[in-house]
């Protein structure tokens, strides 16, 4: 993950380790968030492939 700011990279983080506790529904919207606001098309690539690694693209929460 080299294209993300550090501040993306710290929330994708988070959103990632609270998937088991607060469920799929956060982290899509979490996730999502964070690529609507992506100021690069790489760093879109970037938080779409890590949805995609942890099948949160087909969550109705993940809206992009």
């Amino acid at each position: 993950m080299l294209t993300l700011t550090k501040n993306q990279q710290r929330e994708l983080n988070t959103a990632i380790a609270r998937l088991p506790i607060l469920g799929a529904d956060y982290s899509a919207r979490c996730i999502s968030a964070l690529y609507r606001s992506a100021r690069r098309e790489s760093q879109q690539r970037e938080l779409l492939a890590v949805a995609m690694a942890y099948k949160l693209t087909s969550n109705p929460e993940f809206t992009i």
